[in-house]
């Protein structure tokens, strides 16, 4: 079994780290900033688990070792090029985040054939900081993470020749990352799970941070002219870049989604609570951007950027 290598301090980084370390699956965290590592998580049932202090600077890892950027799509760019020199051995690379794009950005970066994993996970966690300035982790919800290797539903030649050569590494990092926090379940079709996520991520975060509430007033009646219209510009666009979404399915998908996280608050709502930088680019602002390359209209997608992009003048 590999050791895990987490980028960043946040919330789901950290629970990854508290459950491998729960777990007996080695790891090292590597946050941006040292100070605000969370020190222990608190789990639902009460117990608290400690985690190891994290590490100031990257290391050259081995092949059979795993590297998961849990980060927001802006901030991975800047990750990974802090990582490739150390990448020389190819360790298997796991991408995890809302939103898209960080695909295109880490492809660019580490060239077609690099072992590359991209995820999704349910998971609740939530970063909260002491009275005496310390910070923790809280599970807030129990979930579950899709991976899978992108690309593999319509392979090349070429990139059917890179899997089977990787696919023996790209195995074993998903059976150490089941290991630190289960359950991780294989898709073989990963781009269709993360335009599911995309789905919920554009109507929820958005319309929870613009009106300061919890996911589960997504399904009051005020809101469902707007949530209508989301699922159905995402749908044109999704549809037109190959994907199969039917509007209705993905509306029911949502509220669903809203209903089970009802208590949560969303990762934007609270990233504009503590005025810090909203991933809106990465989604409502992804579904913009291809539905102009298709030639889409999407006016309530293009509102919603624009709305959120307001709060921080």
């Amino acid at each position: 079994m590999g050791k895990l290598h987490i980028v960043g301090g946040g919330a789901i980084g950290s629970l990854i780290a508290a459950s491998a370390q729960k777990n007996g699956v080695p790891y090292d965290c590597y946050p941006r900033d040292m100070k605000t590592m969370p020190s222990c998580a608190h789990w639902q049932n009460g117990q608290t688990t400690a985690l190891k202090p994290a590490k100031p600077s990257p290391i050259v890892l081995p092949k059979n070792d795993v590297l998961i950027f849990p980060l927001k799509v802006y901030q991975l760019k800047g990750a990974l090029l802090q990582w490739l020199p150390y990448l020389t051995q190819q360790p298997t690379v796991v991408l995890l985040h809302n939103g898209m794009g960080g695909f295109e950005a880490a492809r660019d970066l580490l060239g077609g054939d690099y072992p590359l994993l991209l995820a999704t996970t349910s998971h609740g966690a939530l970063k909260v900081s002491t009275s005496s300035s310390n910070f923790h982790v809280k599970y807030t919800g129990v979930g579950a993470t899709q991976i899978g290797a992108p690309n593999v539903t319509k392979p090349s030649p070429q990139t059917l020749a890179a899997l089977s050569h990787i696919a023996p590494q790209l195995t074993s990092a998903i059976s150490t990352l089941d290991k630190a926090l289960p359950p991780v379940q294989y898709q073989s079709n990963i781009l269709k799970a993360l335009w599911t996520k995309l789905s919920v991520n554009a109507v929820i975060n958005p319309l929870t941070a613009l009106n300061n509430i919890q996911n589960r007033h997504i399904g009051n009646t005020e809101f469902e002219q707007s949530r209508i219209a989301i699922c159905n510009e995402f749908t044109q666009v999704a549809n037109a870049c190959g994907l199969d979404f039917d509007a209705r399915s993905v509306h029911e998908n949502v509220l669903s989604v809203a209903k089970a996280t009802g208590e949560n608050y969303s990762s934007m709502h609270q990233d504009v609570a503590h005025n810090r930088q909203t991933e809106i680019d990465a989604i409502n602002g992804y579904i913009v951007d291809m539905a102009t390359k298709k030639g889409i209209p999407v006016p309530e997608n293009t509102l919603l950027v624009e709305r959120v992009k307001a709060l921080k003048l």
